[in-house]
């Protein structure tokens, strides 16, 4: 089907045309009609095959045709980022895009003038918490990678926000992007929606087991062939692809394997690059280094240079785009990653490699094998439409007995069904919660009836669920967070307060708690306390490291205002949360990037990653103070700036200058530059010469706008913080 006979305003057929978007594939063709017509939809396509833009078009019918508005829901951030630039190529016809990601504790009302609101999940639960208005003028919902209900994370909210999208605004379209899964019926019939299902590729994929000891491929058609070897199982499956002008996506089972992979490939894979990819490398090298001067930004940039790159959860989001970018533009010519990497993110490469299909898993304590459905994604990867004609994925097999089972499990068997995971008490209070607060439950049977609509409710007992749900409700009850008033319930002040901060009960608990007690004092303390809750994803510590850090333990004793727990599982948890919560003293204490890297054995993203959850809960046990003892509400106020900026108290007010952090912040301070005010007079050449300033950032910092500054200098201590939320340019 050519895009001319769509059944959408001609403007956006001029704009998909000029994108060279003019047919449909087979099986957009299949089912665009029922999206144009205003059905919901759930398509369960292998990777590459054209479900976005089914979703794109939902979007222009409904929202150009019709007037309404559409929220694009998406797992993870980088998805996000990626979605709002595909939609922002038809703001030139009017629609306008925003995009919502993290500071849960925000309503943001700007997001009301947009068309198109691209939010992860969690901010779309977020939005709903808050009962914001423009919700109730939706006429479209898109989640995208739906098959994720199964994450044991972050499935639930994904699930519970769909459920109250479904009845705060029942007629607007639901559109549902799935990669192929065994059960993607049952998600269609709890979204009452039509099932599309399809293996159709744009690109042909070869798929195939490598025995590594063997230099033996085997195809799953079960032809085999015999490779030359080149080195180890990677060089000799990569180097001929990038030999011959193509790229290679490699996924290893460690961030410490991502970066070893790719270091032993840079001599080979540099001889096979041209003098301008060369150049046009070491530029994205340098800006790197320029951004990050650390050793992990160096490494990674040395790397770069020769043509390869790793991408895992250390790298910063900066590192991590920019190295996208340059393999989405063809030169870097082979990236070693993590699985995560194959979760929605658009970097298809001719050649796949799986070189692990086991990785450990903290919930099991050993190395278990990956789903297969994780493992289709990643080999989906393989083939990049307008470019190759085949893809090729390929599994490394250890010995010859493993190919044939790697061959009929993950490249013949069908995926995994997946499953609810509300069944969590994690889950279910903390959404429980939610449903009261915002009065969309009231009475116990409304609970009941709104489980009912539930995904979880397609695969359990109605008994079970709501044994579950009685004793997340006495929980609830006996924590204060809600009341039993005449068969109603309703939230408390501080129950209320905690829905709309975003965080588990039970980490609200424990810092009411932590509060009330007066065991909060020193700045060590707040850490550790915020650092033992759920919400706070500890850093690992190995036996030795226990050992360490229980000495730190008993030294700081006295300033943690608690004893060492007797139970080895509580204890080793206890040392994890100061081992978490040093690293972000250390941080506020301005030690370098790289320093904390090393003494923590982290990356920049785990950095970062720590210092974002902190400042959350910090920020939420600053509310949570408010109604339980206001006097700690401004200490720990002044301890959310601290963290979210990574500095002494002195360089607080600095460190709130556009394009200025704690590096820029000390070298201005310590130059003299003490105040906003300072600066504002300096010329220049004052600033230029500053260590990690120089002359383009001096320029910046003159010609800054400080009238609002002005405004700020004289506004009291406490007052609310400004929303945070990020919104795409227009």
């Amino acid at each position: 089907m050519n895009i001319s006979e769509l059944d959408i305003p001609l403007k956006a057929k001029n704009v998909l045309t000029s994108k060279g978007i003019k047919e449909l594939y087979p099986p957009q063709e299949k089912g665009v009609k029922d999206v144009l017509s205003g059905k919901n939809c759930v398509f369960a396509y292998p990777t590459a095959s054209g479900k976005s833009l089914l979703a794109y078009l939902a979007i222009l019918k409904k929202v150009l045709d019709e007037g309404g508005k559409a929220l694009y829901i998406v797992p993870l951030r980088a998805l996000a980022s990626e979605k709002s630039d595909d939609l922002k190529k038809f703001e030139e016809i009017g629609l306008k895009v925003g995009t919502s990601m993290g500071d849960y504790d925000a309503p943001d009302p700007s997001l009301k003038r947009y068309d198109v609101i691209v939010a992860t999940s969690e901010k779309a639960d977020s939005l709903l918490r808050h009962n914001v208005d423009w919700l109730s003028e939706l006429n479209c919902v898109v989640a995208d990678e739906v098959h994720l209900i199964n994450d044991r994370e972050r499935g639930a909210t994904l699930e519970v926000t769909l459920s109250k999208l479904k009845q705060v605004n029942p007629r607007a379209q639901i559109i549902a992007l799935s990669a192929t899964i065994q059960n993607s019926s049952t998600i269609a019939d709890w979204l009452e929606a039509e099932h599309h299902e399809s293996d159709w590729r744009p690109v042909e994929l070869n798929k195939a087991v490598f025995d590594k000891n063997n230099h033996r491929i085997k195809y799953e058609n079960f032809e085999e062939q015999e490779l030359k070897p080149r080195g180890d199982e990677i060089k000799t499956l990569c180097l001929p692809t990038i030999e011959g002008g193509d790229q290679c996506l490699v996924f290893v089972n460690s961030r410490k394997s991502t970066q070893a992979v790719s270091r032993k490939m840079t001599s080979e894979v540099k001889k096979n690059l041209t003098d301008v990819e060369k150049k046009e490398l070491a530029a994205i090298a340098e800006s790197i280094e320029e951004e990050s001067n650390t050793s992990v930004g160096k490494n990674l940039a040395k790397m770069i240079k020769s043509g390869t790159a790793y991408h895992n959860a250390g790298l910063s989001n900066f590192q991590r785009k920019k190295v996208e970018k340059a393999f989405r533009s063809r030169l870097i010519k082979l990236i070693t990653a993590t699985p995560t990497l194959a979760a929605g993110i658009n970097m298809p490469a001719r050649k796949v490699v799986v070189r692990d299909c086991r990785r450990y898993d903290a919930l099991f304590g050993y190395n278990a094998p990956i789903p297969i459905m994780e493992i289709q994604q990643m080999l989906g990867r393989a083939g990049r439409p307008g470019f190759d004609e085949v893809g090729e994925a390929v599994l490394v097999a250890k010995n010859e007995r493993a190919v044939d089972r790697l061959l009929d499990e993950y490249l013949m068997g069908e995926s995994e069904a997946i499953v609810s995971r509300m069944v969590t008490e994690t889950a279910l209070r903390t959404h429980l919660l939610s449903l009261i607060a915002t009065q969309h439950c009231s009475f116990e049977e409304e609970i009941y009836e709104f489980m009912e609509e539930t995904f979880y409710a397609q695969q359990s007992e109605i008994w079970a669920i709501k044994d579950r749900v009685r004793k997340a409700l006495d929980f609830l009850e006996e924590e204060n967070l809600v009341k039993k008033e005449e068969e109603i319930f309703r939230s408390t002040t501080f129950g209320k307060r905690v829905s709309e901060l975003y965080i588990d009960p039970v980490s609200a608990v424990k810092i009411r708690g932590a509060i009330e007690s007066g065991k909060m004092g020193l700045n060590i303390s707040y850490l550790h306390n915020i650092c033992l809750t759920p919400n706070m994803y500890t850093l690992f510590a190995g036996k030795s490291e226990l050992q360490q850090y229980m000495r730190k333990a008993e030294s700081l004793r006295a300033d943690l205002f608690e004893d060492l727990p007797h139970e080895r599982g509580e204890l080793e948890e206890y040392l994890r949360a100061l081992k978490t919560a040093l690293l972000l003293q250390d941080w506020m204490k301005e030690v370098p990037e790289d320093d904390i890297a090393a003494k923590y054995s982290v990356g920049p993203g785990d950095i970062y990653n720590k210092v974002e959850t902190a400042e959350w809960l910090i920020h939420s046990a600053t509310e949570i103070a408010k109604i339980y003892n206001p006097m700690k509400a401004e200490k720990l106020s002044e301890l959310t700036e601290r963290i979210k900026h990574g500095v002494k108290e002195e360089l607080l007010t600095l460190s709130e200058l556009e394009q200025v952090g704690r590096v820029r912040a000390r070298s201005l301070y310590d130059a003299g530059f003490r105040k906003k005010s300072d600066v504002r007079e300096a010329l220049p050449e004052d600033l230029a010469d500053l260590p990690g300033i120089g002359r383009t950032i001096a320029e910046k910092l003159s010609e800054y706008d400080f009238s609002e500054e002005k405004k700020a200098e004289t506004t009291e201590k406490g007052e609310e913080k400004k929303d945070q939320t990020s919104l795409a340019d227009f």
